[in-house]
């Protein structure tokens, strides 16, 4: 039973450390997606509900007489709606922008113990990590 106690104990120290994700940045990283989604869907709202504004003042303005008030109505919801699509653009376009913030990019150093003639040694080694959160609505 001893040795296989030890021969357990000196397999699990001799495995290397093994970092599937650096953690370090999850609140930054849940934060991110947290406010990209929220940017999403204000910027898909502004641009349904600006779009349907711009189609009922389409149609009211087509409708009507030149010198009517529904031609007026119409032409201050095509302008406002106009306006809620041109302005939804840029908060879409921030959403992907904190979408690629989450997903980082880092270069670290990861470190491996190495049986050596002298016992056991740390190696450090250059490692690429890239952290790419899937399904953040399942957090």
């Amino acid at each position: 039973m001893n040795k296989l106690l030890i021969t357990l104990a000196f397999l699990f120290l001799t495995l290397p450390e093994v970092k599937a994700q650096n953690q370090d940045n999850q609140l930054l990283i849940e934060e991110n997606l947290r406010q990209s989604e929220k940017q999403k869907k204000t910027g898909i709202t502004m641009m349904i509900a600006g779009g349907a504004a711009t189609a009922v003042g389409m149609m009211l303005a087509w409708n009507s007489a030149w010198d009517s008030a529904e031609f007026g109505a119409g032409g201050f919801l095509m302008l406002a709606g106009s306006a809620s699509v041109i302005i939804g653009i840029p908060i879409i376009v921030s959403s992907a922008n904190k979408a690629r913030k989450a997903a980082t990019l880092s270069l670290s150093a990861n470190s491996a113990r190495m049986i050596r003639p002298n016992g056991f040694s740390p190696q450090v080694y250059p490692a690429l990590n890239l952290t790419i959160p899937l399904h953040s609505d399942n957090r």
